[in-house]
């Protein structure tokens, strides 16, 4: 028979006040603490301790001194002494503290691993709550439990600062690597030599922004870069909340095969047979590891879900997202400020996964209104100051032609030309890869003899 009684929460007062206890006794177990905890004063379960560690916390961020005294005085001043038990409880705290701290590390440890089952506990009632409503939709509980199950996961992980003698052995082992790679290409290739001689192809933890007007064909390159890296064993997730992933998947056929996606949407100028001939000649889509996620109105903590899991169980090594401003940020601020979020979110997938983030993003009008060559520039990104300040690399595909262009200063033809003008890169030089590109098709390729630009061009 079930018992109504509810379990108790898993904790450890007596943990708790040890560990305070020794941050009262040294001044060098305070930072120490507060870098384990990261200021977090919900780890300790007791009222009482909260308030004496977030009176601590307080002090310590302020340049004060750490003692039982500063620490009554400060819970005095905002009323909360008697709450915690006087001047009574402070004391006992260092009296009773355990004589060393060597073992300070292994108890924030397990008061992380407590507070983590309790937040545990919390997220099964409130998702068991919210499945008790008839409206309640099924998909989106499962989104927002693994949104939550992330969350714990962070909890528990902690990034200690590493000194330059620790990491050296490693970033020359990194060097010697990278001269072994064939041109040097230490990320996972675009497909496009000019580029990936420029960028080393895409690098792991870095945020790469693709971002153009419409037309440009932005989603048709990410597309390429994306069949082009899983073709060369490199899994990769595409993320669209614009088009459907049968959409994606016609256009994918189509660059395969040559066809617009209009013609096989609409079955123009092909028999039957033709048609069914397109399974073997697009049949090299079937074998590469290229996951398509159509999932739309996604949050940054949804699309982490789905990152995450396709890490897990695909080993993904470049996600691509089209494009950002579809995304659903932050409500609590303006637009600019939910793109703040959004874009400071990509780029801590691409850091806690380890793999480039390839997100799309839509510029604004400003090109069009610029008299000359209307070529963008980093100012025409929508809300860009994050984005432009989280991003390592931004690309801007620009086709000339598009604005009845027909030939560069040099006198060479522009039709059929995309630049792919790179604005910024963190650790690379700004130029302007030139390719060849055919927009009914989604094809990109490079030009031969490779042909690059300073960083701004004129056309005639």
């Amino acid at each position: 028979m079930k018992s109504n009684q509810s379990p108790l929460l898993p904790t450890n007062h007596k943990l708790e006040a040890a560990v305070l206890g020794i941050m009262l006794q040294t001044s060098e177990a305070v930072g120490h603490v507060i870098t384990l905890l990261r200021g977090n004063d919900e780890v300790f379960h007791s009222s009482a301790n909260r308030f004496v560690y977030r009176s601590i916390t307080t002090l310590h961020a302020e340049g004060h001194g750490v003692d039982t005294l500063t620490v009554s005085a400060w819970l005095e001043k905002r009323g909360l002494l008697k709450r915690v038990g006087g001047h009574h409880y402070l004391g006992n705290l260092e009296v009773t503290a355990p004589p060393t701290a060597a073992h300070l590390t292994t108890h924030c440890l397990t008061l992380l691993e407590l507070f983590t089952k309790r937040q545990m506990a919390a997220m099964a009632y409130e998702l068991y709550s919210k499945s008790t409503e008839p409206t309640a939709d099924p998909h989106e509980l499962i989104s927002e439990g693994q949104v939550m199950l992330n969350r714990l996961h962070d909890c528990l992980q902690i990034r200690s600062a590493q000194t330059i003698g620790s990491l050296f052995d490693r970033t020359i082992d990194r060097i010697v690597k990278a001269t072994q790679t064939p041109g040097g290409v230490t990320g996972v290739p675009t497909g496009i030599n000019a580029l990936d001689k420029i960028t080393g192809g895409f690098q792991p933890s870095n945020l790469i922004i693709i971002a153009a007007r419409p037309s440009m064909g932005k989603s048709s390159l990410a597309l390429a870069v994306a069949r082009m890296a899983a073709g060369n064993e490199n899994p990769c997730l595409f993320v669209s909340l614009e088009m459907s992933d049968i959409e994606l998947a016609t256009k994918l056929i189509g660059t395969e095969t040559g066809h617009s996606s209009s013609q096989l949407c609409r079955g123009i100028d092909m028999t039957p047979a033709q048609a069914e001939q397109l399974r073997v000649d697009a049949g090299a889509l079937r074998h590469i590891p290229l996951i398509i996620d159509d999932s739309p109105s996604l949050s940054i903590g949804e699309l982490k879900a789905k990152a995450t899991k396709a890490k897990q169980e695909h080993g993904i090594k470049l996600l691509v997202v089209d494009y950002l401003q579809l995304m659903n940020g932050l409500k609590s601020g303006n637009r600019e400020q939910e793109i703040s979020t959004i874009s400071r979110g990509l780029k801590i997938i691409a850091k806690e996964l380890n793999i480039p983030v390839v997100a799309l993003c839509q510029l604004s009008r400003a090109p069009e209104t610029r008299g000359g060559d209307k070529k963008p520039i980093l100012s025409d990104m929508r809300e860009s100051g994050a984005i432009e300040q989280d991003a390592d690399v931004v690309i801007f595909p620009y086709r000339p032609e598009y604005y009845k262009i027909e030939k560069d200063a040099a006198g060479n033809s522009v039709k059929g030309i995309t630049e792919l003008i790179i604005a910024k890169h963190r650790n690379g030089p700004l130029t302007t890869v030139i390719v060849q590109s055919d927009m009914t098709t989604g094809k990109f390729k490079d030009i031969e003899p490779v042909r690059t630009q300073k960083f701004s061009s004129t056309y005639a």
